[in-house]
């Protein structure tokens, strides 16, 4: 396999959460960085990520999509990619959607730091999809058209209508210039499961969340029998083998 992949990954209990196995990821990636570029994907924003960067072996990456995808920012710049702010602004206020839903008696808003201008983020608990239908509904008759997006039985985040990693990671592929079979996707909970719906190569790790294990049925996605930066390598080191067969 000559051409080169990038990885997009999420960051919390897929790639960080075990800094042995971190360390034999960056080793790897240091050996494979000829033909493997890398983005991270997270829940968590630029300075976050950046931080974490900074503190461990996480190896440098092209970009970042931070706020569950309502960002995208290069790195090491942290500049915001202003032609995916224009491409979620229509049909959005987070000022509204916190006005609209602040009557919602169950809903928790969760602390400012991970709150932004195109992300609201809430603490549910063990919410039906009904519920969460209802939700939407209600944004969307005053006029916001908002994604709900809902994780771990707890975390609720509403973005602007067909915002979400899945589709923040489609486009900085395409603006970094890297087709869907050159693009590798890595995760392990809820807000990581539309990386997987845009005909990526997929890896879940072991640790991952049920409902993420569920996509592993699908041809492009592979379940990885180890956990956190470990199941990254090994997924890696599966599809490199894959591509490089069929080629």
């Amino acid at each position: 396999m000559a051409a080169k992949l990038l990885l997009i990954s999420d960051l919390d209990d897929t790639l960080l959460g075990d800094p042995d196995a971190l360390g034999r990821f960056s080793a790897f990636y240091s050996t494979e960085r000829h033909r493997l570029a890398v983005v991270y994907a997270s829940g968590r924003f630029f300075e976050s990520v950046r931080e974490d960067i900074q503190t461990t072996l996480l190896p440098e990456p092209l970009a970042v999509i931070g706020g569950v995808g309502s960002e995208i920012r290069s790195f090491p710049e942290g500049e915001l990619d202003q032609n995916w702010i224009d491409a979620i602004s229509d049909k959005w206020s987070a000022e509204q959607v916190r006005r609209i839903l602040s009557d919602e008696a169950d809903l928790e808003l969760q602390p400012e730091k991970v709150q932004s201008d195109f992300k609201v983020s809430c603490f549910l608990r063990d919410a039906t999809q009904e519920r969460l239908d209802r939700l939407q509904a209600r944004l969307f008759d005053a006029g916001i058209h908002a994604s709900v997006i809902y994780s771990s039985d707890r975390d609720l985040d509403f973005l602007p209508e067909g915002v979400n990693k899945g589709t923040a990671a489609a486009f900085i592929a395409r603006e970094l210039g890297f087709d869907r079979g050159h693009v590798v996707v890595a995760g392990n909970s809820g807000n990581d499961a539309k990386l997987f719906e845009h005909d990526f190569y997929g890896i879940v790790v072991s640790n991952a969340h049920a409902e993420l294990k569920e996509y592993a049925d699908q041809r492009r996605v592979y379940l990885s029998p180890h956990a956190r930066a470990d199941g990254v390598r090994d997924g890696l080191l599966y599809w490199i083998g894959k591509l490089t067969d069929e080629s």
